[in-house]
């Protein structure tokens, strides 16, 4: 099995401009795509996920977040108390933000939570690190 960009493998969260899909290419390993803005109902959409492939160990995550618009209050609030609550749950976790001011706030996000989170606004090098960890997988 070999991951592809198929939108129509991904499992789909839209509500008003807001699209999020989702994709499983292995166990444990999860891949977002965020447009639009991140809403409380788009992040309970991926944490229920998330929490599903958890269940087996510890989870990988790509984050391709480039189209995002923003964040609601309610969402940040929720991402870091279900982060917190979550904290060793994960084994890998990669955000591609067009903004480098939102790649600082995960990396601030990460030493406040103690956990090893990466941010890039570099498409090519979130690639190339999704591809090789697919690889690892066997995929």
């Amino acid at each position: 099995m070999s991951f592809a960009w198929n939108d129509a493998d991904a499992e789909v969260y839209q509500v008003g401009g807001t699209e999020v899909l989702l994709w499983r290419p292995a166990e444990r390993f999860l891949i977002t795509r965020l447009k639009g803005q991140a809403t409380l109902g788009a992040l309970q959409f991926y944490t229920g996920r998330a929490e599903r492939e958890m269940s087996l160990g510890r989870l990988t995550v790509f984050h391709e977040w480039a189209e995002m618009a923003g964040y609601s209050p309610a969402a940040r609030d929720e991402l870091k108390r279900w982060g917190k609550l979550h904290n060793g749950a994960f084994e890998q976790v990669e955000y591609l933000v067009r903004s480098k001011v939102v790649a600082m706030l995960i990396s601030v996000a990460a030493l406040t939570l103690g956990r090893d989170l990466h941010a890039t606004t570099d498409e090519v090098q979130f690639l190339d690190d999704l591809f090789r960890a697919l690889e690892r997988r066997g995929l």
